[in-house]
């Protein structure tokens, strides 16, 4: 397939022209500085886009009016959006949906951190028929992803998964370690201190994020100290009011109902870009995961399968973390200076 019969299939997708969506960004951008970057972003990018049901997602970057200095400024530096869905619904495949970033604040705390939207908008341009515009001068940036991008750690990666599953008691979430606390206890008898059984517990809830050891032999859940001496019976009780108004709608997940199937998929793929950039530096869109996400954005893989498929690849993503020539953070004064070099090429004078 041609780069211009991609160009026409996304024109297709979302029915929007390159050039309405190019000039609402512009106007969105007006007044604020100079728009240096868009492309059609979201499913469309990553090639799970589902007919009438996908919004329409742009992403960008501009380059503000006023030069930063110092950090303080930087962190001011303004994000601009634009959505056409209310505040409170949900995006329908009418809605629009723009979010442009200014660059120095978006190389310095976007890009550096490893953020997956970071992640995204570096790696874009490798499907040119979604972009929309871009600036020569940002050239070097596309070029050499993993000189601005921040790898060391898996934070980013393991609190953006652990969010989308966090309602639904995904392993490793808060909610998940306290719903299996409250099964486990089910199990144990009631007189027994806690501390007994604090160790059994620990490795019961499965996320070491949100359950340990306290330092007089208890456990810490959810942020919440539980004392070694109390019975398991008042640790039953406690790990109930904790789920209060949560446990009929993690039940419910196990059995494939009332799941935000999209959230899920979406922690699927950033672990699958994730072992990518680790393994080769680099992404390519559309993904090449896409396959393995669209059954699970419908609904067609069962909870269980896609929480294994969460757990391993965050562990894999730790693991391989360690090793990887690409898991590096990128230099603070590189950075800025990348930053100055494409203020110079956008406004020479």
């Amino acid at each position: 397939m041609t780069d211009e019969d991609d160009r026409c299939l996304v024109r297709e997708a979302d029915g929007r022209s390159d050039a309405d969506l190019r000039e609402t960004a512009l106007k969105l951008v007006r007044g604020e500085g100079e728009l240096l970057f868009l492309t059609r972003f979201g499913s469309t990018l990553y090639g799970t886009r589902r007919e009438g049901l996908s919004d329409t997602d742009l992403h960008g970057l501009y380059l503000p009016a006023q030069t930063p200095h110092g950090p303080g400024e930087i962190h001011a530096q303004k994000v601009l959006h634009l959505s056409t869905c209310p505040g409170t619904g949900r995006n329908t495949s009418a809605d629009l949906d723009i979010e442009i970033f200014p660059l120095e604040r978006w190389l310095l705390e976007f890009a550096a951190a490893g953020r997956i939207s970071a992640v995204d908008l570096l790696h874009a341009p490798t499907r040119p028929s979604c972009t929309l515009h871009r600036h020569p001068a940002l050239d070097r940036l596309f070029a050499e992803p993993p000189a601005f991008l921040g790898l060391a750690s898996t934070d980013e990666l393991v609190s953006y998964c652990l969010k989308q599953g966090n309602t639904y008691g995904l392993t490793g979430t808060r909610f998940g370690a306290i719903w299996r606390i409250a099964r486990a206890v089910r199990e144990m008898a009631p007189g027994m201190r806690l501390g007994a059984a604090a160790d059994e517990l620990i490795s019961a809830a499965r996320a070491p994020l949100y359950c340990g050891r306290a330092e007089d032999g208890g456990i810490l859940l959810g942020g919440q100290w539980h004392a070694a001496s109390i019975r398991i019976r008042e640790m039953r009780m406690r790990a109930d009011r904790l789920l209060k108004g949560h446990i009929k709608r993690i039940e419910a997940a196990r059995r494939g109902e009332g799941v935000d199937w999209k959230a899920l998929a979406h922690a699927v793929r950033a672990i699958r870009q994730h072992q990518s950039l680790l393994a080769e530096g680099r992404l390519v869109y559309p993904l090449a995961c896409a396959d393995e996400l669209m059954p699970i954005r419908q609904g067609l893989v069962p909870f269980g399968e896609v929480d294994r498929l969460i757990t391993e690849g965050l562990a894999d993503a730790a693991q391989k973390t360690v090793s990887s020539p690409y898991a590096k953070n990128p230099d603070p004064g590189d950075i800025m200076n990348e930053a100055r070099r494409i203020r110079a090429a956008v406004r020479p004078d």
